[in-house]
């Protein structure tokens, strides 16, 4: 049994390493009170232990009682050099620590809560290079750690590494004995579980699954860490509790210094110096970032990432990172720099360059293992340079794999089994259902469409497949690897995030041809679904909108209208935020048409779509200034016919008079004014449409979105017609091509994007027929593409009557077949065609091509041999 002086000794030890009430001392009075003593009596004991050496005292009044300072292990160097914050925000939460490693006897368990992102990892492999330093582990001592949330859905496997029931010498409890085991998200174990883990808190022994055998691993430190939420449910099992605080509630100092540590290693990974200018820290300071310290790393990590890929070709240069290179978000936090203008330049001073060397040395003493991000940039710049891919494209193809890359960084992320995997698991290897798993819920955020299960199924399939494929024979050639790395960015980046999963699992590198393969399935799921516009409503009052999309959805059994409600007492800015995720979540890449009662959500419509770049079509319904002005006058007349009439003759000039802007042209041309001009003038000469037309010859970007800026506050824009398709704020585009090689009285039609029909022939029988069989080519989109393709042809070839509409269902067949993937011998001397032919396979092929990248097919050079043969009636 204790004795009483015992007892007060190890009260004062816990009240001054934990509370930091008693940070300078604790009083006899206190120590009293608690033991319900004489305070003479506990005097008497103090002054003991102060001769013991075990206290000390100061000669203050009241007099203060405190540890020896070797006692609390400030001389320790660790923390100090490892965390930043140790004397500001981190500093209750370190000395907590520091008392629960130093407890004599026994080292205390931890509980660590905070929020996803605050430096958990970090904070804890900290502590147990500290408890080495001071001696509590030994030099040898392990350290493990498991993420409960990386085990979510294989809960039996967490069971086994953690606890291995069966064989509990196995269990990680053992293995840590001596040293620190680190539980991270505590709060996803299973019920069983976490009656195994309060059964070890409270006696330290770990039974096996029948309780026939046990093992003492008291020797073992835990440290728990869960979220705020499951702070209820640990903390009061735990008797060291520690609250470490998110990126916000730390002072802009610290923050500082995070962001010159982190930028300091990127610039030792990539082996460059870093340039950044102020602007770039300070909105980086400024910045709250939903994921705290780990949103910061990442959001630094990929803007030196983005900016790296720009100096790939010049291995003297500096990295050079932009305000561009930054999100959109941090971007705007500059909006808030004049609040802390005087703060801000406390801590950057006049300074306008900051240069981070790629030599300094630094600490990382981060325990998660993650790969060379500057390595694989490295190796990808290399590989695809070896192929004959032009740099332009290396660079955006890196930037979107970059992208996409740290937009799936998710603390919370946790992907949904949306696929029966039962019956798949017997024939797939489990850790490829999941890498594939997580890779579609990457397409689904990064494509912006739904992934078909038949893509997810095969893929599963063709990963399987490559654990025991010889992969050092080529199965696709270089142009079609060219092909895909160039059109198809976004798949090619996705693919290569699937390789680099499968060689971390596996132990296995894919070769390009192996990605490019990868990629052909989500390019595949693509071209099987065909983008439509879509209608929104949008209407003032509660339920308007929703109401008439409801009931158009059901009377057309479309389901491709939507409908947003604008409630009177709504603010505009919240109104446009919304407005514009729902623009972007229902658009299907072919635009959308909306359907609005007053002016001022034209106004945000115009916004969004400059912001965005999605096309959006308005018509103008003013039922809501309509109900407006009948209810006023019925309040005010009398006479019903009156009250109708001049409604009706008010509401048509209302329609006419609703946009007064009129409505132009803007010609383009790279080359100079003229061709611009000459191009405005053919459009004068035959248009009847009543269009102004302006010319416009400029090459410079910025340039030219400044002069449709001006002009759009004066004219509706209707079109771009020009050599080039500037992609501005979703102006349609025609192509000069289009407007001259069709005759001059069709350029209304082309400017009002009507499908031009051949020049000889009407399709229409074709068409009709065509829609009855065909099941993946949208028939509409041939319509406009196709005859223009077959006239081309006419023109080179002198085809007659029959040989073209022959040649129009040849091709159309072909271009179905291809979508479904059906390829056949079209044509038995394919070879001798193309040696003969040599100058019809260049022409015919370049002529196709409009169609290849409008239906994103390849179309072979057997089946270009075919059209051969049908073109020199051979």
């Amino acid at each position: 049994m204790k004795t009483t002086k015992e007892s007060v000794f190890e009260f004062v030890q816990k009240q001054l390493m934990t509370n930091m009430d008693f940070k300078d001392g604790i009083s006899t009075k206190v120590i009293a009170e608690y033991f319900q003593l004489q305070r003479s009596n506990v005097s008497t004991l103090l002054n003991e232990l102060v001769k013991d050496n075990r206290l000390e005292k100061t000669n203050t009044m009241p007099v203060l009682y405190y540890l020896p300072q070797k006692e609390v292990g400030n001389e320790l160097n660790t923390v100090g050099k490892a965390m930043i914050g140790t004397d500001g925000s981190l500093a209750k939460a370190l000395q907590v620590a520091k008392a629960a490693i130093l407890y004599p006897n026994n080292s205390l368990n931890v509980l660590v809560t905070a929020k996803p992102g605050s430096g958990t990892t970090h904070f804890v492999y900290t502590l147990y290079l500290y408890g080495k330093e001071a001696g509590v582990f030994s030099e040898c001592a392990p350290f493990y750690k498991i993420n409960c949330r990386h085990y979510k859905n294989n809960i039996e496997e967490l069971d086994e590494k953690l606890f291995s029931p069966k064989n509990i010498e196995d269990s990680l409890f053992a293995k840590s004995r001596g040293g620190m085991l680190f539980i991270d998200n505590v709060e996803l174990l299973n019920s069983t579980e976490k009656s195994r883990l309060s059964e070890f808190l409270e006696s330290g022994l770990l039974f096996n699954e029948d309780r026939t055998d046990f093992i003492d691993a008291n020797s073992t430190f835990l440290v728990l860490s869960c979220g705020p939420n499951g702070y209820n449910e640990f903390s009061q099992r735990m008797s060291m509790v520690i609250q470490l605080p998110d990126l916000a509630s730390r002072p802009l100092s610290e923050k500082l210094a995070l962001i010159n540590y982190f930028f300091t290693i990127e610039a030792n990974n990539a082996k460059k110096n870093i340039e950044v200018k102020r602007e770039i820290l300070v909105a980086l300071l400024l910045t709250d970032f939903p994921l705290n310290v780990k949103g910061l790393e990442m959001e630094i990590k990929r803007a030196s990432a983005t900016a790296c890929v720009r100096v790939m070709d010049d291995p003297n240069s500096n990295i050079e990172v932009t305000i561009s290179d930054l999100n959109n978000e941090v971007q705007k936090s500059l909006i808030r720099s004049r609040t802390q203008s005087t703060e801000i330049f406390d801590l950057l001073g006049s300074q306008m360059l900051f240069i981070y060397d790629c030599n300094e040395q630094y600490q990382s003493i981060t325990y998660d293992d993650s790969h060379d991000l500057y390595a694989e940039i490295r190796s990808q710049y290399t590989e695809l340079s070896k192929r004959g891919i032009n740099t332009e494209t290396i660079h955006n193809i890196i930037n979107s794999h970059v992208n996409t890359l740290f937009k799936r960084y998710n603390y919370y992320r946790s992907f949904n089994d949306e696929y029966d995997t039962e019956q798949l698991s017997k024939i797939v290897d489990p850790k490829i259902i999941h890498m594939v798993t997580k890779i579609m819920g990457t397409c689904k955020n990064e494509l912006q469409r739904e992934i078909q299960p038949q893509v997810f199924y095969g893929l599963c399939l063709h990963m399987n497949s490559l654990l025991t494929l010889q992969l050092n024979q080529s199965r696709v050639d270089d142009d079609q690897i060219v092909h895909i790395v160039q059109e198809y960015p976004k798949e090619y980046g996705i693919s290569i995030q699937l390789g680099q999963m499968f060689k971390d699992t596996f132990n296995i590198e894919l070769p390009i041809e192996e990605i490019v393969i990868i990629a052909m399935f989500l390019i595949k799921d693509e071209e099987d679904t065909e983008g439509h516009p879509v209608l929104l409503y949008i209407f003032h009052g509660k339920g308007v909108a929703t109401s008439l999309c409801d009931v158009t959805n059901t009377l057309t059994h479309t389901n491709n209208v939507y409908a947003y409600d604008l409630c009177l007492e709504k603010d505009s800015t919240t109104a446009l935020q919304e407005i514009k995720t729902l623009v972007q979540r229902i658009d299907n890449g072919q635009g959308i048409i909306v359907i609005y009662d007053m002016g001022s959500i034209k106004t945000m419509l115009d916004t969004i779509s400059e912001e965005t770049d999605i096309k959006i079509r308005y018509i103008y319904f003013p039922i809501t200034l309509l109900g407006l002005d009948v209810a006023r006058k019925c309040s005010q007349e009398i006479d019903l016919e009156y009250v109708y009439h001049t409604t009706m003759r008010e509401m048509k000039t209302m329609l006419q008079m609703n946009d007064s802007r009129k409505e132009i042209i803007i010609t383009l041309c790279h080359t100079g004014e003229g061709g611009a001009f000459q191009l405005k003038q053919y459009i004068d000469q035959y248009s009847n449409l009543g269009f102004k037309t302006i010319p416009l010859a400029i090459s410079k970007r910025d340039e030219l979105i400044s002069q449709v800026m001006a002009l759009k506050k004066i004219y509706r824009i209707h079109c771009f017609v020009g050599t080039y398709d500037p992609k501005l704020m979703g102006i349609p585009f025609v192509s000069m091509t289009k407007v001259f090689e069709n005759k001059p009285e069709a350029i209304d039609k082309i400017l009002m994007f009507e499908p031009i029909q051949s020049k000889q022939l009407d399709y229409s029988a074709v068409y009709s027929f065509l829609e009855e069989q065909f099941k993946c080519i949208s028939v509409s989109k041939l319509k406009s593409i196709l005859p223009s393709i077959i006239d081309e042809l006419e023109i080179i070839y002198s085809l007659s009557a029959d040989q073209k509409v022959g040649l129009f269902v040849h091709i159309a067949c072909l271009l179905e077949n291809c979508k479904q993937g059906v390829c056949k011998q079209a044509c038995k001397d394919a070879d001798a065609i193309l040696e003969d032919y040599p100058e019809d396979f260049k022409v015919v092929s370049k002529v196709l091509k409009p169609l290849e990248k409008a239906f994103k097919v390849i179309i072979d050079d057997n089946q270009v041999a075919a059209i051969i043969m049908i073109l020199n009636k051979l």
